[in-house]
């Protein structure tokens, strides 16, 4: 989709060729969201035209020609949200992929980022603003994580939240492909309020959330020439260990074909050597060594399947041992400010502040150490630990028995004396907007100026450790591997801990904006809107990291990491008209160019139609295109170095040689980093849906998506593809000179490029569904019922060898970014309202899936459906009071049991369901007149 010259004249005769204006959006405007009074809507001042997400053309509110979900504060009250990430959880159109639950992040090397994913394709396909600015992306972007962090989004803040479900790349440039969710926040607001919250989990372990909120503002527009809103609010989460609950405190579950067990054991595991070793944990801790029965395995758990491990004894099971977190302990601060001077009757200036500083405390299991794990950068020294013969604590009597006795001994151990790894991710987001908006020349303008940014820094607390430094002291025979050690060995050990600033990161935007809008001709069927406009941006990021990161020598760690830094220039101009063609259709259409200073020009057109032939229905449909920019860090990050999984062989050069360690059952050198030569990735997407008031204060919506995507970026090709298709992906895996034993063979694999690429394409298609219906009040109240979901007939993805597709609709972890695609999902809301009383009952559903693995006996298996209710009820017959009194997960249902072992937590897929299970929440508001 570079700039290509035939679809900006194809569009642009479009739009010049239409000729129209809006068509007045009629009585079903009022029908969108019956939930909420006609009087509190823009749409029920016919003379107030405001501007909607997925335009620039200002109009009177009610249902456009695209599809729009509107979610407003009453709603968000009642959803029992008190963050972002948990209100997003209810809408039907975001998958769990890079999923915005409290679990999702735990382990992860993803600096504590949650982030939104429209149509599951992950956060960088999903544009986040605020006001309808941008906000700035997460600065601490690794491979498969991108997007906005939601923890910048100031929740108290909130008015209402718009989410687009189309592409709208060719009104906001990058990001849009799955479309926009626009926060926006309270205006002209006069007063004060305060609210306490705090939520408490009715099964024992932690999990526990506060929360305190102040908002006010002062000045009136009208009056006063002036308004100030301020937020400002305090969050904090308790952590929640894993074995603090039955679905999760374990990683072994054979009967649904969870293996997440470990070799790497405390006390000390000696593997078999050469076929005729031993293999089990060796303990002194009830006398001389001996091997470990079943109370005797310490941190470890006794097995007794010989299907399951290679022996019956002692392996490691991380979801069973205390202070291992699944929910992570959390302090957010988040202040947000609002200023409006009324210069005139037709100006206004205004400036914007919002900030945001989350700390986040993550602690996993301590790190195993032993020769399956190597280090350094390209991995390239063995962690291999071994005990010498001459060591106090070697296991003679054990070793005899299998004929070993003399023989240095191969370890297999977890650093318990190191600690816990317990490390805290500090995120902080600024952003500031100022600019002026007015009408002049029957012209509506608006230009701002803006600055975003974000910092990350992730610091280190204890168990990670510079394996420089412990390994020749796990060597030295004074390390007692299968009892405790004495207070002054563990003092040498803990001397190898960082406890340190490993990652520092920022990104910054900022630029100007500008657009104008109005109605240039007046047509029979009314007036001629045109809106046009500009936006210049600079973006920059730097990374850097612990010199010990940067070598690969941080246990623990995943790999080695290398310094990134980059800056670009973008400017784009776009043209979008609505032309009213008779009466009761109108056609909205857009053009935008945009231009980045290292990869070049993008075009992209789109075109809606809206179609009202009576006052209770409206067909709508739209067309258009999009795009992705690669990203700073896709584009800039230098060759880092790695290995292949333990256990790689050659396809080729491994069964004529047989050289095992060199072909076979060896791990292969791997260079990952990024591209400069990416290209966006692209999109066409197309929708059709209808609307209808069958009764008054209801309505009914369908929307029919269509949405293809090209040129995903991912970080290479599979190892095992490349492997067994080398011959159709030349210059992939690089290979040393022939050997002269074996001259009819290539050489010996020297590297495989894991570097990113544009690779892959999707092709999505479903349906949205609305419903809302407020009954007329009765005597005893008023009820209000409201569904949305979201159906999928299609989600398949191509295939890197041949290009041919497969389904992925009610499959887990075969999305791109990864990610359970459920056939349908829903959130429904009953509410009853009577006089000062309001009480919610809400239900979040989605259907089952295929589990990522096999059952026990190689089986797929399915991953069982959930359905979770919530119970709500809010009083405000106190005089500047309201109290509310919830209850989360009303049946206290565990999670549908899975066998993924993609994250740190198994049992289940904590990427859509909020471990706390059941827990009761109560808040109070006070507003000051």
């Amino acid at each position: 989709m570079i700039f290509q010259r035939k679809k900006v004249a194809a569009a642009l005769a479009c739009i010049v060729g239409a000729g129209g204006a809006m068509a007045a959006s009629g009585a079903l405007a009022q029908a969108v969201n019956p939930d909420v009074p006609s009087n509190t809507r823009p749409e029920a001042r016919p003379d107030i035209r405001v501007e909607v997400t997925g335009s620039n053309i200002k109009r009177v509110e009610g249902e456009g020609a695209l599809p729009v979900q509107i979610i407003t504060r009453e709603q968000i009250e009642k959803t029992g949200a008190t963050t972002v990430p948990e209100l997003l959880q209810t809408v039907s159109a975001i998958s769990s992929v890079n999923a915005v639950s409290l679990a999702s992040a735990v382990g992860a090397a993803t600096f504590s980022a949650q982030t939104a994913s429209l149509r599951g394709l992950g956060g960088q396909f999903t544009l986040v603003l605020l006001n309808g600015h941008r906000i700035e992306g997460f600065p601490g972007e690794i491979q498969g994580v991108a997007g906005v962090n939601l923890a910048s989004i100031p929740f108290d803040a909130i008015e209402r939240v718009e989410i687009l479900k189309d592409g709208a790349s060719a009104i906001y440039g990058s990001d849009a492909i799955a479309g926009v969710i626009n926060f926006i926040t309270r205006n002209d607001y006069t007063g004060a309020e305060v609210t306490a919250y705090g939520a408490v989990p009715t099964r024992s372990g932690g999990g526990n959330r506060y929360e305190a909120t102040g908002s006010f503002g002062f000045g009136d527009l009208a009056k006063d020439r002036y308004n100030f809103f301020g937020s400002v609010s305090y969050q904090q989460q308790e952590p929640l260990e894993q074995r603090a609950r039955d679905f999760s405190n374990t990683s072994l579950r054979p009967s649904i074909g969870l293996v997440a067990i470990s070799s790497n054991t405390n006390p000390g595991l000696v593997p078999a050597f050469n076929g005729n070793g031993f293999s089990g944990v060796v303990t002194n801790v009830n006398g001389p060594a001996h091997l470990a029965g079943p109370n005797e395995c310490g941190h470890n758990s006794f097995f007794n399947d010989p299907n399951i491990t290679a022996t019956v004894g002692c392996y490691y099971d991380p979801s069973s041992q205390p202070g291992v977190l699944m929910i992570n302990k959390d302090k957010l601060w988040n202040a947000y400010g609002k200023g409006t001077f009324q210069i005139n009757q037709d100006w206004q200036a205004y400036a914007e502040l919002n900030y945001s500083h989350d700390e986040t405390g993550s602690v996993i299991q301590p790190s195993p150490v032993s020769s399956i794990f190597p280090f350094g950068d390209h991995k390239q020294f063995s962690g291999a630990i071994t005990i010498q013969p001459n060591s106090p604590y070697y296991p003679h009597e054990v070793a005899a028995q299998f004929g070993l006795d003399g023989t240095p001994l191969g370890v297999r151990w977890r650093t318990y004396d190191n600690g816990l790894r317990d490390k805290t991710d500090t995120n902080e987001h600024g952003s500031i907007y100022t600019g002026v908006k007015g009408s002049a020349w029957g012209w509506d303008w608006d230009g701002t100026l803006y600055y975003n940014t974000g910092k990350t820094i992730e610091h280190t607390n204890g168990g990670y450790f510079d394996y420089r430094i412990l390994q020749p002291l796990l060597n030295s025979g004074q390390i007692n591997f299968f009892g405790p050690n004495t207070p002054a060995v563990i003092a040498m050990e803990q001397a190898a801990n960082i406890n340190a600033d490993l990652v520092d990161t920022e990104a910054k935007s900022y630029g100007v904006d500008f657009k104008g809008s109005g109605e240039i001709y007046k047509l029979p069927a009314g007036p001629l809107s045109l809106a046009f406009g500009g936006d210049f941006r600079r973006e920059t990021l730097s990374q850097t990291f612990n010199d010990a990161i940067k070598g690969g020598f941080v246990a623990g760690y995943g790999g080695s990491f290398a310094d990134v830094s980059g800056s670009r220039d973008q400017e784009a101009g776009f043209l979008e008209v609505n032309v009213p063609i008779v009466k009761t259709l109108e056609m909205d259409a857009a053009v935008r160019y945009d231009h980045y200073s290292d990869f070049g020009g993008t075009t992209n057109p789109k075109v809606s139609l809206r179609w009202q032939p009576t006052r209770t229905l409206l067909v709508r449909g739209s067309w258009g295109e999009g795009f992705v920019a690669p990203s700073l860090f896709q584009l800039e990050q230098p060759p880092i170095g790695s290995v292949t999984p333990a256990g790689t062989s050659d396809p080729i050069r491994c069964p004529v040689t047989g050289l095992i360690g060199i072909d076979c059952k060896t791990q292969f050198g791997v260079t990952f980093g990024g591209n400069p030569n990416l290209k966006p990735q692209e999109s066409e997407q197309t929708s059709f849906g209808v609307v209808w008031e069958p009764i008054p204060n209801s309505s009914i919506s369908v929307d029919w998506f269509k949405l293809n995507v090209k040129n995903f970026i991912q970080d290479g090709i599979q190892v095992s593809t490349l492997l067994a298709n080398e011959a159709k992906f030349p210059g992939f895996i690089t290979r040393g000179p022939v050997d002269p034993n074996f001259p009819n063979l290539p050489g010996p694999i020297t590297d495989i490029s894991q570097l990113q690429l544009n690779l892959g394409s999707v092709k999505i298609e479903g349906l949205d569904l609305e419903m809302h219906y407020r009954a007329p009040e009765q005597s005893w109240g008023r009820l209000s019922f409201g569904l949305s979901g979201t159906y999928y007939t299609k989600y398949d993805t191509s295939s890197p060898v041949d290009g041919s597709f497969s389904s992925q609709v009610g499959t887990a972890y075969g999305a791109p970014n990864t990610g359970v695609i459920p056939r349908w999902k829903h959130y429904a809301t009953m509410t009853w309202d009577f006089g000062p009383w309001s009480t919610t009952l809400a239900n979040t559903y989605q259907t089952s899936y295929t589990d990522v693995l096999t059952d026990y006996f190689g089986n797929l298996r399915t991953v069982g459906s959930l359905s979770l209710w919530d119970l709500q009820t809010t009083y405000s017959g106190f005089k500047n009071w309201k109290l509310t009194l919830g209850v989360k997960n009303l049946f206290d249902t565990n999670p549908p049991a899975s066998n993924q072992a993609n994250v740190f937590i198994v049992g289940f897929d904590p990427s859509y369901y909020d471990p706390r299970a059941r827990f009761i929440y109560g808040s109070v508001n006070y507003r000051f007149k």
